[in-house]
């Protein structure tokens, strides 16, 4: 049996954010190979003042038969901790450090009060740690939920897994379907009530639909203002769904591996950026994250998720067999899907004064470009076909467009360019001059008529000489 100190205490934090530890002396005593403490008094951890209260130390060490008993009294023992006499540790993530020269004893480690804030992502507070302290180690109790966010890419929805990834592109005036998966921490039935709120921030280009959104757990759809809020923030583009206490709901049944899903849709709206960075979207779940307090006090956060949806343009600049501009032109886009050979009518831009028509808020996909009014003197030029192609990353921590071209099975040529901050695909649409062809009844109509003449008036002559030799004769 070993007295006194010389004995070390190992603290692992397995979370993703640095900790400071606070480390308590409960009980003393004697220590054992078995690790048995005998002879228990109360540590140099509990104030002077509340070990009369409190009772014997080692009548109190014999209730604590087993876990739940012990997490209780971790619990009820914080009141009477002597702040005075505690050792202090900072931990960095996914880290350990040692401290030794310690006495044998029962310890309780834990978590410093407002060090587990929603700053950095991801914090949480240990569940409270009581260890027999003879060369020990301690690792972190705790968990955070996670989220995950996705945006619905159009062209691939019917095809297998819906088309969910990190970003997507769609015509303006389209509609954006969104969905938002969180977690539970593999700790949720330690608390006693539990706070857990989704948050999502929309550029300016996205237009919320509130009446889209759908919450399920495991599948079980939950009901507005009964199980959950929803908050609209129309000033800054924003909302929240927001569980005061998970634990309250009656309508499923909760639990460390459930699924909680927010689903909604967006307008892609005349505000959105062109090409470039595109339009984003994020979101970030705010948590319950201290077990200790029954799911009160301080709130974690997770990292931020981010979506983008890009849309394109395309623009048309009018010009004759010599390079200059032509005006009187009015063109209609037209939309090809599933090899339709008139496609869907997307817009028709007539230009009064100026020869460049724009063509704004378009999906990649193929498209078919009509000429409806031609400049006075030159030839309809045939319908073009074209393709817009875009790559960007299908799943990023930060999503961008990578490359934006325009095929076409004519001769026109597509170029990207940037004009006013807007990134687009640009052409020069070649009208060619009509041709002046000859008319019948030129000179030799003319030639026909003096012929004509001539020869009546001969007739005439001939005709008044017969007459007159008549009459002679006679």
């Amino acid at each position: 049996m070993r007295k006194g100190g010389g004995y070390t205490l190992t603290l692992k934090n397995e979370g993703s954010t640095p900790h400071t530890f606070q480390i308590y002396q409960i009980f003393s005593g004697d220590l054992d190979e078995s690790k048995t403490l005998s002879n228990i008094q109360w540590g140099t951890g509990i104030k002077e003042a509340s070990k009369e209260t409190l009772g014997t130390a080692a009548e109190k060490a014999q209730t604590l038969t087993g876990e739940s008993e012990a997490k209780e009294f971790a619990k009820t023992i914080q009141e009477h901790l002597n702040e005075d006499n505690k050792l202090e540790v900072r931990v960095e993530k996914n880290d350990s450090t040692t401290v030794a020269n310690l006495n044998a004893g029962y310890y309780l480690i834990k978590d410093k009060e407002g060090s587990q804030t929603q700053t950095p992502p991801n914090s949480a507070y240990t569940s409270y740690i009581l260890k027999v302290v003879g060369n020990t180690t301690a690792k972190t109790k705790l968990d955070v939920p996670e989220l995950v966010k996705k945006v619905q890419e159009n062209s691939k929805k019917d095809i297998e897994g819906n088309g969910w990834q990190d970003a997507a592109d769609y015509n303006i005036d389209e509609v954006i379907p969104y969905k938002l998966t969180g977690t539970l921490p593999s700790n949720y039935a330690e608390y006693e009530t539990y706070f857990y709120e989704f948050n999502d921030i929309m550029s300016a280009g996205l237009t919320f639909d509130k009446m889209s959104v759908k919450v399920t757990v495991d599948g079980t759809t939950l009901t507005a203002d009964q199980d959950y809020s929803l908050i609209v923030h129309s000033d800054t583009n924003s909302f929240q769904v927001r569980f005061e206490n998970l634990k309250a709901i009656q309508s499923v049944m909760i639990t460390s591996t459930s699924q909680i899903v927010v689903e909604y849709k967006c307008r892609l709206n005349g505000n959105a950026v062109i090409a470039g960075n595109g339009n984003p979207n994020t979101a970030y779940l705010v948590y319950s994250n201290n077990p200790n307090q029954s799911g009160g006090g301080d709130h974690g956060k997770t990292p931020e998720d981010k979506n983008v949806v890009f849309t394109y343009k395309v623009v048309v600049n009018k010009k004759d067999e010599e390079n200059h501009s032509l005006q009187g032109a009015q063109f209609e886009l037209r939309k090809i899907v599933n090899d339709q050979d008139e496609g869907t009518k997307i817009d028709t831009v007539t230009v009064t004064e100026g020869t460049k028509f724009n063509f704004k808020g378009l999906d990649a996909g193929k498209y078919k470009l009509i000429e409806t009014v031609t400049p006075s003197g030159y030839n309809t030029i045939q319908p073009i076909i074209f393709t817009i192609e875009a790559t960007y990353d299908e799943e990023s921590d930060d999503p961008q467009l990578t490359s934006l071209t325009g095929q076409t099975e004519g001769e026109i040529v597509f170029i990207r360019k940037t004009e006013e901050r807007e990134d687009s695909l640009s052409t020069d649409v070649i009208n060619k001059k009509g041709i002046q062809l000859p008319e019948t009844g030129g000179m030799g109509r003319y030639l026909i008529y003096t012929l004509g003449t001539i020869f009546v008036l001969t007739a005439l002559g001939y005709t008044v000489y017969k007459r007159n030799r008549k009459h002679t004769e006679k």
